[in-house]
């Protein structure tokens, strides 16, 4: 899947050598991330997590697993989800760091896709052949797959920006 998601763009790397240790990384990361299960979807709302944490997520010896958490009345649901893994050599932290879309974000691209091809299989049934209604799927499909492109790329720099 992840081979698939690289090939469309939506998966990108992040690799970062930092000069703090892997104990200070692994602090400095708990002091923005509120701990909770990585499926992400727990019976506590985001909007209910408080305003200190930026992330939620879970932080382990070796590696994390977040994702931003969303605020009130905000309307950037596209948050990616940063997996990453912590190596220490001579006293230098090295974090190398894997954005994908999340399970919502993927299942909705896949909803979109079956109702693009639907309109596909209409328009091409119809004794009328009104495109209309394949250009309105083609142009949601689009700037669903942009938006979520642009998620990933401003997901990285806005955590590459938290840890540096």
């Amino acid at each position: 899947m992840n081979s698939f998601l690289k090939n469309i763009g939506l998966h990108d790397t992040l690799n970062i050598e930092l000069n703090i240790n892997r104990i200070e990384l692994i602090e400095k990361l708990w002091k923005i991330t509120y701990k909770t299960n990585t499926s992400f979807i727990s019976l506590e709302r985001d909007t209910a997590i408080p305003t200190r944490f930026e992330y939620r997520g879970m932080i382990d010896n070796n590696g994390f697993t977040l994702k931003k958490r969303i605020r009130l009345f905000d309307i950037n649901l596209n948050n990616p989800v940063f997996r990453g893994k912590i190596s220490d050599q001579n006293d230098r932290t090295f974090a190398s760091i894997e954005i994908v879309p999340s399970a919502f974000q993927i299942f909705s691209s896949v909803i979109i896709l079956c109702f693009f091809l639907i309109a596909i299989y209409a328009t091409l049934q119809a004794t009328e052949k009104d495109f209309y209604f394949l250009a309105f799927t083609i142009i949601i499909t689009i700037m669903h797959y942009f938006t979520l492109k642009r998620g990933i790329r401003r997901g990285k720099y806005d955590f590459e920006r938290e840890l540096i």
